[in-house]
């Protein structure tokens, strides 16, 4: 029988599995698709000529995008969606949709368009959601687009440095962070390190790097903010090699055996996207990504809710907003996009139980009211409760090779 959990992949089908594909949906498409192509020959120039966001289930081909990027206007072309019958509902097209505009903004593209057929209308819902708009009608079919920016002009549309700084009533970071938080991540890191190379995505100042040198000789830091990134080098000098580059369009030399993702993807606009990177481009044979979040379900968090603070337990506040979070991640959300990127999760955990908020915990550790030894025991409850921490840790390895 079929899994019905589904995970995104880039380019993974082979030119068979894509035809069986087709061939499936064949009489979904309106006209049926063996009606106006060849299916073996498109199938062909699917897997030759064009990038393909592929949802699988298992080691069946379930949904479909394929797409072309080179077109000199600027303009990317969607030559084809399709999902397989048993999985329409569940959000997969949308969520290919999704990716492929992604990609295509990052790519620099200036359009995304696609023809669908006059009298599609389920499906022209689904392309005006995703910003599609209908721009000429050619006979039976209507050609629609969606407007994007390019690269360079995305890349201002967000200021890093500005994200990275305090905001009046909220800090970035908290004395907590680095003097609980961090000594705590790393020892529920330690036993499941690799030997040998490291990446950290997101390193801001190098607060954490610092906590890396001693199990690490080969450090790699990706940090957008250029400001974040000038504290980082003069702090860890000869001990780091630092990027400055956005993960959306980094390019690196090699893969790495172990990644480390920590409070830095609910920054991101397309989680999923990067995690897919890690997945199909940095993680070496073996490796191992350690992805930690805030945790939407904090007791801090529930009891902001009951004091009418915040609206709910995965609300992003406005000084969230400001320091760039788009998303409040809880266990369940955070594993969905991970596997949805194609990442295998082997272990999951919470680090530290957390009733009080970053400031009160601030002023608490100016006192001798906390004692290493309650700090510890938070520390260890937290992993009995890891739906009660501050934040969620995943330990995810790659199913690039694992078919």
């Amino acid at each position: 029988m079929m899994s019905l959990d589904w995970q995104l992949h880039v380019n993974r089908a082979s030119e068979a599995e894509i035809l069986s594909h087709l061939a499936r949906c064949n009489d979904r498409f309106v006209p049926r698709l063996s009606a106006r192509v060849d299916l073996a020959a498109y199938a062909h120039r699917l897997h030759m000529r064009a990038s393909r966001f592929e949802a699988w289930a298992g080691g069946d081909l379930v949904g479909l995008i394929a797409a072309y990027f080179d077109d000199e206007g600027g303009v990317a072309f969607i030559s084809n969606v399709s999902v397989d019958e048993c999985f329409l509902g569940k959000g997969i097209a949308s969520a290919l949709l999704a990716r492929t505009i992604a990609h295509a903004g990052s790519a620099g593209c200036l359009q995304v368009r696609l023809r669908v057929g006059a009298g599609g209308a389920e499906a022209r819902r689904l392309y005006e959601k995703h910003g599609f708009r209908a721009c000429l009608r050619e006979g039976e079919q209507v050609l629609m687009q969606v407007d994007l920016q390019r690269e360079d002009s995305m890349a201002t549309t967000r200021d890093y440095d500005i994200e990275g700084r305090d905001v009046a009533g909220h800090k970035y970071a908290y004395g907590f962070d680095f003097d609980v938080m961090h000594p705590y991540m790393v020892r529920s890191f330690e036993p499941f390190f690799r030997t040998g190379s490291l990446l950290e995505l997101g390193s801001y100042r190098g607060d954490f790097t610092i906590r890396l040198t001693p199990h690490f000789d080969d450090i790699t830091c990706v940090e957008a903010s250029e400001e974040a990134l000038t504290i980082a080098r003069d702090r860890l000098g000869d001990k780091a090699t630092i990027v400055h580059a956005r993960f959306e369009t980094v390019q690196l030399p090699r893969r790495y055996d172990n990644i480390v993702l920590t409070h830095v993807l609910e920054h991101l606009d397309d989680p999923v996207a990067v995690l897919q990177r890690v997945n199909e481009e940095w993680l070496a044979e073996g490796g191992r990504l350690f992805l930690v979040c805030p945790n939407a379900n904090a007791p801090s968090r529930q009891i902001a809710v009951k004091m009418g603070l915040i609206d709910h337990n995965a609300a992003v506040t406005p000084a969230e907003s400001e320091h760039g979070h788009r998303i409040t991640y809880s266990l369940d959300t955070l594993e969905r996009d991970a596997t949805r990127a194609g990442l295998r999760v082997v272990h999951r955990s919470g680090i530290f139980f957390k009733a009080l908020a970053n400031f009160q915990w601030d002023r608490l550790l100016q006192t001798d009211i906390v004692s290493p030894q309650y700090l510890d025991g938070c520390y260890m409850l937290g992993q009995q409760y890891p739906d009660l921490c501050a934040s969620i840790f995943l330990l995810c390895e790659s199913s690039v090779g694992a078919r």
